[in-house]
Order: C-alpha cells, then structure tokens, then sequence
C-alpha cells in the first residue's frame, strides 16, 4: 500500500514538473572558451539526475568489490562455526550415549573453530578417563586451561571430580588444595574436599573443615552433623599410646560440647578410659551420661568399670532400678557389681532375671561362671549352651535380615 501511494507521488510530481517546464523551459548556458553550450533547464536536469545516478551506482559497485573477500571469508567463518556447533553436539550425544570413542573424534572435528572449545576440551577429557586414559584426559585439561585461563576454577572442579572418579585420592586432594588457595569460600570446593577426606580417612581435616562447611552452607545440615559424628567417631577410635591419658584427654576435649553427650562417643571414651585404668574417672562419665540420657550401651558398660569405691558404684546402679526395674542391660550391670563387691547371692539374682528377659549375651557367660564357682556344674554348662546358642543364631539372623532387606 505505501509503495503505491509513493508510485502515485512521483507520477503527479513528473506530470507537474513537465507541465512546468512546457509552459516556462528556461535554459542553461555552461561556456568554456572557446565552446559554449546552451540547453533547456529540464534537459539539464534530467542529466544532471542521470549522472549522479550513475555516479552513485559506480559507488556501490566499486564498495561491493572491496568488500567482497571480507565478505566471503565471513561467509566462510560461520560456516566453520556452524560445523563445529554440529560436531559439538554430535560429540555430547555421544558422550550422553556412552560412545566414548565417537563422542571424542567429533569433539575434538570442532574444538579449533568451535564458539566455546572449553566445552569441547571439558568434555574430551570425560571420554578420555571412560577409556581409561588418563595422561590423555590430563592433556585435555591442560588444553582446557590454555584456551580458557579465566575459567579456571571450573576446569578444576572437573579435573578433581575426574580424579576421584578414577580413585586418583592424592591427585584429587592436590588439585583440591589449590583451588581452596584460589577460592577459599567456594561451597562446593569445600563440599568436594570433605567427600575426600572421608574417602582418604582423614578423620582429623575432616573434623578441622566441619566449622567451614556450616558457615558456607556446603552440605545439608543433617549431613554436615552425620560427618561430623563419623570423624570425631572414628578419631576416637584410634587407640591412644598406653598410659598417655593426656593425649586421650585432649581427643576428647577436641569432640564439640554438643557431640559429648552422644552415648556412642561416650561408649568409645569410656573404653579408652577402663583401658588405660581410668576406672573413677570413667565411673563419673558414665554415671552422670546415664542419668541424664539413658543408654543400654553406656549402663553395660558400667558395670565393667572397677572404680576406688566399688560399694558406692553399687549403690548408684541399684538406685536406678526405681525407673527401670526389668531392665536386661541394668540387670547384667548389677550381676558384674554385685560380683565385684563378692555379693554372689545378689549377683545371681540379677543375673538370673537378665536371662529370664532374653538380655545380653553376656549375662549367660557371666552366669555361668558365677555357677561354676558355686560348684553347680550342671546349670552353667546349661546357661554355657544357651550363651553359645545365641551366639550361633546371632550370625543367622543378621543373614535373614541382610536377605530381607535386599
């Protein structure tokens, strides 16, 4: 509609500019000695258009030509890229598909005229390790970081990712280090480095990096708690040089005041504690964790303790029949004090009832020996059957359950 409205402008203006020039032509006088030359004004215009028309298009046609090769090289240029684009999708969905080989030749076919060769290095070093090449993944990454320094971190984070995959721990943990120089608050370095630590079993950076994990959120609370537990768990179980209760102490005073109180670290402590022959200062620990949080383990165990007054740790135990009277793991802890303080017919008693509730293990082997000694030869070796009976049902039913599971 416009181009026929325009169409319909210049025909009224060249109907108004001929009648013009019929009914007053004019004329036009150019000299130039000794020649002269005289034409009507529209005839002159009329050239005077052709010629800068013609003026105009040698213009054009000489720019066109000296554009041409720049323009022919950029035709060129996206037509390189749009190759490599193919090939680097080609080589993902290779790669996706698990057909390393393939994956790998299409992404290296567009890695030098590729937009993001980063992607193309990235992803040939991931088909390289699935070969089990790993000085050949390793070259890739380096190419990787000559192509796209600013990237580095993220090149990293794949090359130690890469490392662990392959078990590659002391490599993983030095690329790991270095990144933690050059990000030091980075969630996921962070989050990376204490997955390897657990995996290396070094329980003692890993407890040092727990503090760094909360403030930088780089865990879920509920696993940065269950790592937490595990390292300073297994730390305490790293058995202290025999008599240096000084060092056990401080293993010790390293577990967080919340993590104290948690009886399988208390249970650790404690044996720690009746090994080296801390026997008072394990019966304070485990008397006062009892009572504040009651733990079969922990009342087990105290039973085993053999402290200075063993009549008063007697006492403290009876007291806590009052809330748990048929208790099995309290009964076999009275059986054990009672035998301590060579009060047999009180440990009969309690051993006794431990077995008539189905209790530990223990009680039967206590009971018997404590039956033997009483010169009664046939119930211990009947409680001795019943203890090797539960023993062999023990492995049994663990296999059952095992089964179930799966």
């Amino acid at each position: 509609m416009k181009l026929l409205g325009f169409v319909i402008l210049v025909l009224f203006g060249a109907v108004f500019l001929t009648h013009l020039a019929l009914d007053n032509p004019g004329y036009v006088l150019i000299a130039f000695t000794p020649w002269s030359i005289e034409m009507s004004l529209a005839v002159f215009a009329g050239l005077l258009l052709a010629g800068s028309a013609a003026l105009y298009a040698l213009w054009q046609l000489l720019l066109r030509l000296w554009r041409t090769p720049r323009e022919v090289e950029r035709w060129r240029a996206l037509r390189r890229n749009r190759r490599a684009r193919e090939a680097l999708i080609g080589g993902l969905v290779g790669l996706a598909e698990g057909n390393w080989v393939k994956a790998e030749k299409q992404l290296l076919t567009g890695v030098r005229d590729g937009e993001h060769p980063l992607l193309n290095h990235l992803a040939s070093a991931v088909c390289a390790q699935q070969q089990g090449l790993t000085e050949k993944r390793d070259e890739y990454l380096a190419q990787a970081y000559r192509a796209t320094p600013e990237a580095r971190l993220a090149i990293g984070m794949i090359q130690a990712q890469l490392q662990y995959a392959a078990r590659q721990y002391e490599r993983a943990l030095a690329t790991l280090t270095e990144l933690r120089v050059f990000a030091p608050r980075h969630p996921y370095v962070l989050n990376r480095l204490a997955r390897l630590y657990r995996a290396l079993r070094d329980w003692e950076s890993l407890a040092n990096l727990i503090p760094e994990l909360r403030r930088r959120h780089a865990l879920a609370a509920e696993e940065i708690g269950a790592l937490e537990l595990e390292a300073h768990r297994e730390l305490l179980r790293l058995t202290p040089p025999a008599s240096a209760a000084d060092v056990l102490k401080r293993a010790w005073n390293a577990v967080p005041e919340a993590l104290r109180l948690h009886p399988e670290l208390i249970a650790l402590y404690a044996r720690h504690l009746i090994a080296q022959g801390e026997m008072d200062a394990c019966e304070a620990l485990l008397s006062t964790a009892i009572e504040r949080n009651w733990s079969g383990e922990l009342v087990r165990l105290y039973g085993e303790v053999r402290a200075a007054n063993p009549a008063a740790q007697f006492e403290t135990a009876e007291a806590w029949l009052q809330l748990k009277s048929d208790d099995p793991d309290l009964l076999l802890c009275l059986g054990r004090l009672a035998q301590h303080n060579q009060l047999s017919a009180k440990a009969r008693i309690y051993l006794e009832r431990c077995a008539a509730r189905n209790g530990p293990v223990e009680c039967y082997t206590e009971l018997s020996a404590l039956l033997e000694t009483l010169g009664e030869r046939d119930r211990a070796l009947e409680y001795c059957r019943r203890a090797l009976a539960r023993h062999t049902a023990a492995p049994a039913a663990s296999e059952t359950a095992a089964r179930a599971a799966s």
